[in-house]
């Protein structure tokens, strides 16, 4: 792991320099070149799963392009360089190994929680951008839910990790294991931790909420997994069992309650409120996955790598559409033809990425039997209850089309969307999947 720390630290560092040199001699303006080029960094990583990085780089290069459509704000050369430093963490989260001593495992952690505490205050910062006087309430929200779900995160992964290595405990387990899912689901807007949502969504500058709605969720859902995985793998019995019920019951929950919102909702802004709140649900879908596969072997190979698979992927189309509406919002309902292109994809239309997410996240959970049967089925029918809100948020953001630093954002989130067209791209995305397996396990 030291070797990951040390290219992250020194990545972390360049940026910071980069900028500040920039700021100097006062050409912020150009501090977003510097921000780009110090993200390639994360691609010092095996071949065989450098997509992964590849598409987070991506959506990072959309949010400092919308970035750019703001003409004043606070911190103006610094949010870029914030956007590396969260692009780089959320990169190499994933693949940090484990190491098998008990010091290992225990720095291993540690370091998790410290990457966790690396986003949440990034999000304070973010929510202030381009904040006016009218819209401070909305990001005094945000920033009272973001400590609050800081404080859930540790206080349960603190229980859980006690419960681990002192020695097994079912109620210090369900303790932990809940506040921890709770604090998550706070952070990433989940339902029914999503309260903050749709006010901040709706009230905040559409820039900075794109990257509150994107970037920053993907983060959290990985630290998560790899925090869960390892324990419950370790466990097993009682304990996956009521990690995957919990898990699976609140990704229900928020399926329903952000499709039947975004259904109900006329404001732009909402809707992709209660989108954001029905998309955590299909991710929280996959995480269910994710922690109890290991309680089914000889199949948790295969389920793992298309749990896997679905979440990366819908993490990274959550990202681009967020970031692709906003931003046309920013421009004033300018979307033409990338609206809709989003708003399918988001659908779950083939042979767009959005469809082949939710394939993957689908086969796990069939994968898994009638406990995950139920459950496919749920998300299947929350898709097709998408549809008219989806259909109705890209007709009313296709006044005219995009142009200038809009058009890029819009273009290049929406070039995500249609990789799935090129039918090697997902079957690289599950391949990928199935070499990432090997960072979530404890070694033998």
């Amino acid at each position: 792991m030291v070797e990951y720390i040390e290219v992250i630290v020194s990545s972390v560092i360049g940026t910071i320099l980069a900028t500040a040199a920039l700021l100097a001699v006062k050409k912020e303006e150009y501090a977003w070149i510097p921000a780009i080029i110090l993200l390639l960094p994360d691609l010092w990583v095996n071949v065989n799963y450098v997509v992964y990085p590849v598409l987070v780089d991506i959506v990072i290069v959309g949010n400092i392009l919308s970035l750019k459509t703001l003409s004043n704000r606070p911190y103006r050369g610094l949010d870029y360089a914030l956007m590396t430093i969260i692009g780089l963490v959320s990169s190499y989260a994933l693949y940090v190994p484990i190491g098998s001593s008990a010091v290992a495992i225990a720095s291993y952690f540690g370091f998790l929680l410290g990457l966790f505490m690396i986003i949440s205050v990034a999000s304070y910062f973010i929510i202030q951008i381009g904040s006016k006087p009218e819209n401070m309430d909305a990001a005094v929200k945000a920033i009272v839910a973001f400590v609050i779900a800081t404080v859930l995160f540790f206080t349960g992964s603190v229980v859980l990790l006690s419960s681990y290595f002192i020695g097994s405990s079912p109620p210090l387990f369900m303790l932990g294991y809940t506040l921890a899912l709770l604090g998550i689901m706070l952070e990433v807007g989940a339902a029914p931790m999503h309260i903050w949502v749709p006010d901040v969504f709706t009230a905040g500058d559409p820039i900075p909420v794109s990257i509150l709605a994107s970037t920053i969720k993907i983060m959290p859902i990985i630290v998560l997994v790899k925090l869960m995985y390892p324990i419950l793998t370790s466990l097993g019995g009682f304990y996956v069992s009521y990690a995957f019920w919990l898990t699976a019951v609140m990704s229900a929950l928020s399926m329903l309650i952000g499709n039947v919102g975004a259904l109900t909702s006329k404001e732009a802004s909402r809707v992709l409120a209660y989108s954001s709140v029905a998309n955590m649900g299909y991710i929280l879908a996959a995480v269910a996955v994710l922690i109890n596969a290991p309680a089914i072997a000889p199949q948790s190979s295969q389920v793992l790598i298309y749990a896997l698979a679905g979440l990366i992927t819908q993490l990274v189309v959550n990202a681009a559409g967020k970031i692709g509406f906003f931003t046309i919002i920013k421009g004033d309902y300018k979307g033409s033809v990338y609206s809709y292109l989003l708003g399918l994809s988001f659908i779950g239309t083939p042979p767009l990425l959005g469809f082949w997410s939710k394939l993957f996240i689908i086969i796990s959970l069939i994968y898994l039997g009638p406990m995950g049967l139920w459950l496919a089925v749920f998300l299947v029918i929350n898709s097709v209850i998408s549809v008219p809100y989806y259909v109705r948020l890209s007709r009313d953001l296709s006044v005219k089309a995009p142009s200038g630093m809009v058009l890029y954002t819009v273009a290049l989130m929406t070039a995500i969307m249609l990789l799935g067209v090129i039918i090697p791209i997902p079957a690289l995305i599950v391949s990928s999947s199935k070499g990432l397996l090997n960072y979530l396990s404890l070694p033998p």
